[in-house]
């Protein structure tokens, strides 16, 4: 059907350099670039270049950044309709810092991501949300609407918690599980459970508020939970040497709405989009690393009900 996504759109100022500052420290950069960015923008262009048909509502600002950001989702297919620019406000901006390693440090400015309200309910297709834009505008959104709600929960405010009523799959990764589901004491893991992966699992179903949630913790290049009420599946990542780790769980995210749309169960389509988080790791950006359905689909074989997808192809990715 389609992938509706609400949510932000920025501007990224991108920084190179060897390591990341301490608090107090100045850090000489090597590079700096200019590229379209904010979690919506690119969980949008990962769902597009995975064949989705993506509808976007989000909302910009009356300047040159945000008429550039609009005409660069346009050119990756995505109905931009629902894109409002606002007078008096700015464009959303982030700035991020990289360093050798491919960590990250992010500032947000979210300019006129902060206004956005009124957003239509969807009725069908998958609709996906993160956090970057303001909650009341969601809360509404995700309660009336009929089509399958995902929401990313990045980046963490406590206060978002009220809105996990309204949703049928939560992904998060695992500092925001920190947030929302502080460590606790947990039962024993079952026969044949990683301890580790059991005790996340028992933390991430205290977030569930009705029997039929699911949630998807992404873990890096460890890959993803996915946990129900009554079960768990640990989904192994593709080993990358990492450029760039920015929006990588944007990748992971839009991924997943475009293969759920294309009716794909959860344990089909997780494995998919942890393959495409790690090659989107392989250049620089957030929505310009985002890979193409066939560059994923070259990377894996890709069985019609098994969890681990395979690797077909080791030189469609740098492997150690």
């Amino acid at each position: 059907m389609a992938v509706h996504i609400v949510g932000s759109i920025n501007i990224d100022i991108i920084t190179s350099l060897q390591r990341l500052p301490l608090p107090g420290e100045t850090v000489l950069a090597e590079a700096t670039a200019r590229l379209p960015g904010g979690k919506g923008a690119n969980q949008g262009v990962a769902a597009a270049r995975m064949g989705a048909q993506v509808h976007f509502v989000g909302a910009v600002g009356e300047d040159d950044s945000g008429k550039w950001m609009v005409q660069r989702l346009a050119m990756e297919g995505i109905d931009v309709a629902g894109i409002r620019t606002l007078p008096g406000e700015a464009t959303g901006t982030a700035y991020i810092a990289v360093d050798a390693l491919g960590e990250n440090q992010i500032i947000v400015v979210s300019g006129a991501n902060a206004r956005l309200e009124g957003c239509a309910p969807v009725e069908s297709g998958v609709l996906l949300s993160q956090l970057e834009v303001p909650i009341p505008a969601l809360s509404s959104l995700l309660a009336e609407s009929g089509a399958l709600r995902i929401l990313n929960t990045a980046p963490a405010l406590v206060e978002a918690k009220a809105l996990f009523a309204h949703v049928d799959i939560l992904v998060l990764n695992r500092p925001e599980l920190d947030v929302y589901a502080p460590a606790a004491q947990v039962s024993a893991p079952l026969p044949g459970e990683d301890a580790e992966m059991a005790a996340l699992a028992a933390r991430t179903r205290t977030l569930f508020c009705r029997e039929d949630q699911a949630a998807i913790v992404t873990l890096g290049a460890a890959g993803a939970l996915i946990v129900r009420q009554g079960s768990l599946v640990h989904v192994p990542s593709i080993p990358v040497q990492p450029v760039d780790t920015v929006g990588a769980g944007d990748c992971f995210c839009g991924a997943l709405a475009a293969l759920l749309d294309e009716g794909r169960t959860l344990e089909q389509a997780v494995p998919f989009a942890c393959a495409a988080a790690a090659l989107s790791t392989l250049s620089h950006g957030a929505a310009p690393s985002m890979p193409s359905r066939a560059v994923v689909s070259d990377l894996l074989s890709e069985p019609a009900t098994e969890h681990a997808l395979p690797i077909k192809n080791r030189s469609a990715a740098i492997l150690p």
